[in-house]
């Protein structure tokens, strides 16, 4: 295979898990603050951001991934 296919597939599964224990987190942080006010709350802008800020930051991450894998393949 491949190492920036290799790079890049590290890259991916770092970037799944990075989303999903994001989105974990401020699920978490939603629960607690509708338990607070005793009613369903919805994610607020800065929530979003964050969500919006790891999701873009995964779709880099395989390219990087790819890249450095590269390089280090080269030394």
């Amino acid at each position: 295979m491949n190492i920036w296919l290799q790079g890049a597939l590290a890259g991916t599964a770092l970037a799944v898990v990075l989303i999903i224990f994001e989105y974990l987190a401020i699920g978490r942080e939603v629960a607690e603050r509708s338990k607070k006010v005793a009613r369903k709350v919805e994610w607020d802008s800065n929530q979003k951001s964050r969500m919006r800020g790891m999701i873009t930051f995964g779709a880099v991450l395989p390219i990087g991934g790819a890249i450095g894998f590269w390089l280090l393949s080269k030394m």
